[in-house]
């Protein structure tokens, strides 16, 4: 397969256009997972169950996207479909996802638990068989030198994105019923796609793959070789930063209520989830660009500190419940929050070795992010299920400790990567 790779630079309009589906996708997942999921999810099971199954079903989900997301890139990067290899990926994918939406949102209070975990596996099966192909545009399209301006455009649009999905989560889950949400999510992923979808443009492969077969596929997924080394370390130190996320970012709600004694804890653990992005909004394109000039480590070391030092504040408030502390030890989060994922694209690419393989190869590395959801949603509800009879307290702050741990773990082992400053 022979593949050339991008020289021409990418205006505003460009990274716009590319980013537009990446909006849509953390619109959705903004929404899901620290505010409707957990809502939804409590309704269904009710509230003696719900850490547990809260922990269970997301990674559930996550777990299936470890397998969809490197293979829809691998099949994408062999495609020859005249107007490009991603996006009729997005478009199927997309498609899927928005069917399965629609079927979520039936679900309430009294409905089945077992059902209910059918449709979200398939909600998970339609974003990743999009998402993995689309981490492919970025090394398709834009140049080295534009890397760090094309991450901050993908972590504006996360922190946009997940922040309009939880305002929106918050605003249109009255009482019982999520059929207003979820139409809102399915919306925005069909207009947002459509723009990347139509708008970008792709060079369509040029000469054929070779014939597919099953023993080879599966082997080119064992990333061999010294080339690799930077590869697997920034697998592995994303893979430590986004076990410290999403330890507590489904948990937000549970905590608030039963701890912060919120008295509307889908409201609040909105607008706390909101303020996180909000806060990383603004060092979201700068810390971008700054990457590109005085390199990712030191991004990365001042974010993963941040993060740290505000999930141990956290446990200060579980000792002294203050919503107000809630939301201003968030904004801190935020912060460090904006700056990592503004950096997290473009470290990865930095380190990608070269070849035709690009959707595949960051495929693997979006395995990072979903594995991470697989295991701490899960161990966070199983600490707090362990200690719900003697004192959620002393669960929480285990699991803030827990999380400060991992991004210190996170931060200091990217000193191993080689290949990027």
């Amino acid at each position: 397969m022979a593949f050339e790779r991008p020289r021409t630079r990418r205006n505003d309009r460009d990274h716009i256009l590319l980013s537009c589906f990446w909006l849509a996708y953390n619109f959705e997942w903004g929404a899901l997972l620290p505010v409707v999921l957990p809502s939804q999810i409590a309704a269904l099971v009710g509230d003696s169950r719900k850490e547990l199954f809260n922990g269970l079903i997301p990674a559930a989900g996550a777990a299936l996207s470890l397998v969809a997301t490197p293979v829809a890139g691998a099949l994408s990067d062999r495609s020859r479909n005249r107007i490009g290899r991603r996006r009729p990926f997005l478009a199927v994918g997309t498609a899927i996802n928005i069917a399965f939406l629609l079927l979520l949102a039936r679900f309430g209070a009294g409905g089945s638990i077992g059902f209910f975990l059918l449709a979200y596996l398939g909600v998970q099966l339609g974003a990743n068989w999009a998402g993995g192909p689309y981490a492919g545009l970025i090394p398709d399209l834009v140049p080295a030198k534009q890397r760090g301006q094309a991450s901050g455009w993908l972590a504006l649009m996360t922190a946009a994105g997940t922040l309009l999905g939880v305002g929106a989560a918050g605003a249109l889950i009255v009482g019982r019923g999520y059929e207003a949400i979820y139409l809102a999510i399915a919306a925005t992923l069909a207009i947002l796609s459509a723009v990347t979808v139509l708008g970008v443009k792709e060079r369509p492969l040029e000469e054929a793959p070779q014939p597919l077969r099953a023993r080879e596929f599966a082997a080119s997924f064992l990333l061999r070789g010294a080339r690799y080394r930077d590869f697997y370390f920034v697998l592995f130190t994303r893979a430590l930063v986004m076990m410290g996320i999403y330890s507590v970012f489904t948990f937000f709600q549970f905590f608030l209520k039963d701890v912060v004694r919120s008295e509307n804890a889908v409201r609040d653990a909105s607008y706390l989830i909101g303020i996180i992005i909000a806060t990383g909004i603004p060092t979201s394109l700068l810390a971008g660009a700054l990457s590109d000039h005085f390199g990712r480590k030191p991004l990365v070391y001042a974010s993963g500190g941040l993060m740290a030092a505000a999930s141990l504040l956290f446990i200060g408030v579980g000792v002294h419940p203050s919503l107000a502390a809630m939301y201003w030890i968030g904004a801190i989060f935020g912060i460090g929050y904006g700056a990592y994922q503004a950096v997290d694209w473009a470290l990865a690419i930095d380190v990608l070795p070269q070849g035709e393989s690009a959707a595949k190869d960051m495929g693997i590395w979006h395995v990072s992010l979903v594995l991470p959801q697989v295991i701490a949603p899960a161990v966070t509800g199983l600490i707090l299920s362990a200690f719900k009879s003697r004192s959620l307290l002393l669960g929480y702050t285990v699991v803030f400790a827990c999380t400060a741990l991992w991004f210190i773990l996170g931060t200091v082992f990217v000193r191993q990567i080689r290949g990027a400053r």
